[in-house]
């Protein structure tokens, strides 16, 4: 088989495990450490990431280099990487696979137009690689021929064709459901709170929408582990609607929902630190007594 050195812009949750995997199929993987917090160096030794001294070693050594960062980093990032091609000569498959919108990954794609570089629209749909789940990476624009040698190994690849921006419109669409319906759901249930009627309200859904139910308990609670990163994401699923003339404000309001959870007493929490035994009650009632927004 052969071996890849992979870069990897960003090392969250996502990009750790996309690494692991990497690594335990052969691959090499390398990340820019300088200045990363704490949490993000132990992410890395635990997935084998080889740390590098600056972004432009990275790139020098990458033969894939994968962008997996919070959606407001994605464009200066790949700005930095597109300065230093210019200096450097060499051949490298970029691999957009940020939350962002179509024509942010189009405006994106426009810095690599004049190096030799194969840039790749991609969104990554599902959780970070475990065992045999993998997520799926949806790709279109480039050449998507490299990627095939880690189809099966941290990734399940779909390529969705040659237009820039499909694969980011795919992840925008998906998101919007997922994360949408979560935070309509959370508003739901904070306004019951504020009304004073979220038990009996609860008994109510529970007896006449019970799968609306049981997808409020089961993600609720944990939203807030999430929320900063996803206030911004959300801004990108409202662009992508905008720009193809939809109606686009709810997930700006979704955007506001994941500012209330970020901001309250369990803003701070992980997907490693949250409490799993604390309910999707105790979760609103929390979040209720300490919004500013809320009745004392």
């Amino acid at each position: 088989m052969t071996q890849l050195t992979i870069g990897l812009l960003g090392v969250g949750e996502m990009g750790a495990g996309l690494a692991s995997a990497f690594v335990n199929a052969g691959h090499t993987v390398v990340s820019d450490l300088t200045g990363r917090s704490e949490s993000s160096c132990v992410r890395a030794l635990k997935a084998k990431i080889e740390g590098e001294v600056s972004l432009e070693a990275v790139v020098t050594r990458a033969d894939i280099l994968f962008s997996v960062l919070p959606t407001q980093f994605a464009y200066d990032e790949a700005a930095r990487v597109s300065k230093l091609l210019k200096g450097i000569k060499t051949s490298l498959l970029f691999v957009e696979a940020n939350a962002i919108a179509p024509s942010l990954a189009a405006d994106i794609s426009k810095l690599f137009t004049d190096n030799n570089t194969n840039f790749i629209d991609a969104s990554i749909v599902g959780a970070p690689p475990n065992g045999s789940k993998r997520p799926r990476l949806y790709v279109s624009g480039g050449n998507v021929e490299p990627l095939k040698l880690l189809d099966g190994f941290g990734i399940d690849l779909v390529d969705l064709g040659k237009k820039i921006g499909t694969a980011s419109a795919f992840k925008m669409t998906y998101a919007a459901m997922t994360k949408g319906v979560n935070a309509l759901l959370t508003n739901v249930m904070l306004a019951a709170e504020e009304h004073g009627f979220l038990e009996l309200f609860l008994q109510e859904v529970d007896q006449s929408q019970a799968n609306l139910a049981q997808r409020a308990k089961a993600n609720i609670s944990r939203l807030p582990c999430d929320a900063a990163r996803w206030e911004d994401e959300m801004k990108q699923i409202a662009r992508s609607f905008d720009d193809i003339g939809l109606p686009s404000s709810f997930h700006i309001g979704a955007g506001e929902i994941m500012q209330i959870l970020a901001a309250s007493p369990y803003g701070l929490e992980t997907r490693l630190t949250y409490d799993e035994t604390r309910s999707m009650m105790a979760t609103i009632q929390e979040i209720s007594s300490t919004w500013s927004g809320g009745n004392d």
